[in-house]
């Protein structure tokens, strides 16, 4: 079964029917997965209605699910221990040149009661955090702080803006998707022009922001800024307040360094909330993280379908490359 992308044969990309996106789902190394939760067609709908909206904000993303330039994955309850090889699966195809455009949106399971802002400002940094922790690419070890203007939550050397959208969003609706968390991962790549191979312009930017004020019932975050430019600080822009109150002082992610011990995948289930912050006490750095009840269970009920190596391929046989619409 072939992929259904923006290179791939079939019914014009632009077409919002062209893809199936159920095919476009990512758990683990299998992309396509035979069932899916019932759950997860909701949230997706919900997505989709607010992004295809011509209104809305971030037109990026509005190209992306027209396209067919987005991946999707899925989480259950708090078992996030498929999220490592999901992301090593998403930036695998990142890279290849017919998906170096695609964006990847991570569901979880709505709480049967919507949570505080304050306890998903603390699941979205513990997933990152767990993300992080569990990165076996060697580079990660030689990675920027948070507090550098260069950094940028980077995943198997893949660079990627990362937004988080939840329920308690009430006041900034461009960062409410639907009745669960969602998480966005954009690689840089998304953001480079393929024609001049350069940062997309400010005019784009500025075009945003200007929606966002339409969208939203409060200006644009102070926060939020562009890559590269002096003051900047990405992590500050993945989960907003909502309300525009100058976002937490001390980045609650503890990036991991050559000189520093990190934890290890371990079988059996295994609380987030202490994984890579061993010697961490709250208020030692700064405002820590508030405690969240993720769970981590190795899971071995996975549907294999297709391999990461045979997604992969699948940019190349088609002999497109960067420039191919």
């Amino acid at each position: 079964m072939q992929l259904d992308g923006p290179n791939s044969a079939g019914a014009p990309s632009s077409s919002p029917d062209a893809i199936d996106w159920r095919r476009r789902i990512i758990v683990g190394g299998v992309v396509g997965p035979e069932t899916i939760p019932e759950w997860l067609t909701q949230s997706y709908g919900i997505l989709r209605r607010n992004v295809m909206d011509s209104a809305y904000p971030c037109f990026f993303g509005t190209q992306a699910e027209r396209k067919g330039e987005m991946f999707y994955s899925y989480v259950r309850g708090k078992d996030i221990s498929d999220l490592p090889e999901t992301m090593s699966t998403f930036a695998a195809l990142s890279v290849q040149p017919a998906y170096q455009k695609n964006n990847i949106a991570i569901f979880f399971e709505p709480d049967p009661v919507p949570l505080t802002h304050q306890d998903y400002h603390a699941h979205f940094w513990q997933a990152l955090q767990y993300l992080h922790d569990h990165d076996v690419d060697s580079a990660v070890l030689f990675q920027p702080d948070p507090s550098d203007g260069a950094w940028e939550f980077t995943y198997a050397s893949v660079q990627m803006f990362v937004v988080c959208a939840c329920p308690s969003f009430r006041a900034r609706h461009s960062r409410n998707l639907g009745p669960g968390m969602v998480l966005l991962f954009q690689p840089r790549s998304v953001f480079i022009d393929k024609v001049t191979n350069r940062v997309i312009g400010a005019q784009a930017r500025n075009e945003v922001r200007r929606r966002l004020k339409e969208w939203d019932d409060i200006p644009a975050h102070p926060d939020l800024g562009f890559y590269g430019e002096p003051g900047n600080l990405e992590w500050k822009q993945y989960f907003l307040p909502d309300d525009n109150t100058p976002n937490v002082d001390k980045c609650p992610f503890l990036a991991r360094r050559a000189d520093r011990l990190t934890s290890e995948p371990k079988n059996g289930m295994i609380s987030i909330s202490n994984i890579g912050r061993k010697g961490r006490e709250p208020g030692a750095d700064g405002e820590g993280v508030p405690q969240a009840d993720f769970d981590c269970q190795q899971r071995g009920d996975r549907t294999e379908s297709r391999t990461p190596t045979e997604v992969a391929s699948i940019g190349n046989e088609s002999g497109k490359g960067d420039g191919d619409e």
